[in-house]
């Protein structure tokens, strides 16, 4: 039998320093970006930041030294129904527990505190899909099999999209759908099957595209005018932030801080709204110009490495799908929210993953990424290598 000083020792030892330090120096990077954020804007979020990080930290090594991934394998469907449930409560929840923050519904407020499901709900996803996927074990699936199997993964993703939708949320349910995705893509379903599948939306986002340079004003009042005005103004202001002054307010700040950083930083940059949370991007590249954006990005970069090069060498396919998820949201939120601060992308009011202010969104970030602690402390060992 394992004694827990063993069981401590072991942890120790396959502990991944690395890993870890990538999370503590983007935790860096949060701090001194709000800090940052506080002598510009006079906000003060620094303190609470600290606050949270500890808390995810905390459950970060709970995740990973307590959690056995078998036993989370075998309860996936009661979390996902768990957090679904959560979500859906925020639709029927008395005006007293949920709080509205800008035009959407999203939040559980108990005593002072506030807490977002929809966060909760991507690793409740990412479990469940991983569960499901994994169950299989024909690698050479028929087509039958394999549309059955996309058939359910599209239903249990589509269930959370829609309930996102009512809040609406438009921003997590394409995390929702990034989620999904990354995870098809490392399932046992055959590339050309995955192709056909994406094909009609990726056809329908085309056809968009070249409805809005052909007819402008057409996609602008028709297309756009079936939208909320709520959302249809956030696209009318990334689209044309010039005609838009109002709606693209955001969008016109935020590049216009990112770029007087030039290459090492500008010491008094515009004022940009949102800049704890949505827009903290251009805080970096305002203040510590290309250089500082450029370290950012890198830390991302190395950090998504280390999940997938820690989930492809777990030895159950359970655990690789997982860091398929992880890695998936990750990316999404990285780019998405780097792309609507340049320009390239919608605002969403997604935040930078373990650098914008938070408290749902980074405990349960670090938490899933405690999962990934887990995998590589438990990763059997063989005489050729790990399996």
């Amino acid at each position: 039998m394992v004694t827990s000083m063993q069981k401590l020792q072991t942890y120790l030892e396959k502990f991944d320093y690395i890993y870890f330090a990538l999370i503590i120096l983007l935790g860096l990077a949060s701090l001194v970006s709000l800090y940052q954020v506080q002598l510009l804007q006079g906000e003060y979020f620094v303190l609470q930041q600290v606050v949270w990080y500890v808390i995810g930290l905390g459950g970060c090594f709970v995740v990973s030294y307590f959690l056995d991934l078998d036993i989370l394998k075998r309860l996936s469907l009661f979390v996902y129904l768990f957090f679904l449930l959560l979500l859906v409560g925020i639709l029927i929840a008395p005006s007293s527990i949920s709080k509205e923050i800008n035009n959407a519904y999203g939040w559980y407020t108990i005593g002072g505190f506030s807490f977002q499901p929809a966060e909760s709900m991507k690793i409740g996803l990412i479990l469940y899909l991983a569960q499901v996927i994994s169950k299989g074990t024909d690698s050479s699936p028929t087509l039958k099999e394999e549309m059955l199997l996309v058939g359910k993964l599209t239903v249990i993703t589509l269930i959370p999209v829609a309930v996102v939708m009512q809040f609406p949320d438009f921003g997590n349910a394409m995390v929702y759908l990034a989620i999904y995705g990354a995870m098809l893509l490392v399932s046992r379903v055959r590339i050309k099957t995955i192709l056909l599948i994406f094909s009609v939306p990726l056809t329908i986002i085309l056809a968009l595209t070249i409805t809005y340079f052909v007819a402008t004003d057409f996609f602008l009042d028709r297309i756009l005018g079936m939208l909320p005005s709520y959302q249809a103004s956030r696209f009318y202001g990334w689209l044309q932030p010039e005609k838009y002054t109002i709606s693209g307010y955001q969008l016109n700040q935020s590049i216009m801080a990112i770029g007087s950083g030039n290459v090492s930083g500008y010491e008094h940059m515009p004022h940009v709204p949102y800049a704890y949370s949505d827009l903290i991007f251009a805080v970096i590249g305002g203040v510590f110009g290309f250089v500082g954006t450029s370290i950012v990005l890198l830390l991302y970069f190395m950090l998504i490495y280390k999940i997938v090069m820690i989930s492809q060498r777990y030895h159950d396919s359970f655990g690789t799908l997982i860091g398929a998820g992880i890695a998936g949201f990750l990316t999404f939120q990285i780019f998405q929210n780097v792309g609507m601060s340049i320009g390239l992308m919608p605002v969403t009011g997604l935040g930078l993953p373990l650098i914008s202010y938070g408290g749902s969104a980074l405990v349960i970030t670090l938490a899933s990424l405690g999962l990934i602690l887990n995998m590589r402390v438990n990763t059997m060992t063989f005489m050729f290598g790990n399996k």
